[in-house]
């Protein structure tokens, strides 16, 4: 793998700031316990034939449900599809009272873990 060179990884700074969130619409979204609290459920998806046999089996599951604090419900919340990762990071840096960047790597981060449990995915504008 060939060392990126720092105008490189300016233009991929620049493009993951194009990204436009979108949430799952199959994600089932309800208030949380505590106040300002929101909890997400997700269909977990058993891809192979052995798992879906141990699914069966064992009673697994079929959803999954993730409960985000105040400022990940507020983030959640703010992701309309519309939107891209920049306009998210200033809002988020303006609510919260942090800088750009420390909001621009917190959003990243967040996105990054809500993408990874399948409750956004981010897309790229035409």
């Amino acid at each position: 793998m060939n060392p990126s060179t720092p105008g490189e990884e300016a233009r991929r700074l620049r493009d993951s700031l194009k990204a436009v969130p979108v949430r799952n619409r199959h994600v089932f979204v309800a208030t949380g316990a505590n106040p300002g609290e929101l909890s997400l459920e997700v269909e977990l998806v058993y891809k192979s034939a052995v798992l879906r046999f141990f699914r069966d089996l064992f009673g697994l599951s079929s959803r999954k449900k993730y409960v985000l604090d105040r400022v990940g419900a507020a983030f959640y919340e703010s992701i309309d599809g519309k939107r891209n990762l920049e306009a998210l990071a200033d809002d988020f840096a303006a609510r919260e009272k942090l800088t750009f960047f420390e909001a621009r790597a917190l959003v990243g981060q967040y996105l990054q873990t809500l993408t990874k449990k399948g409750l956004v995915v981010a897309t790229m504008p035409k």
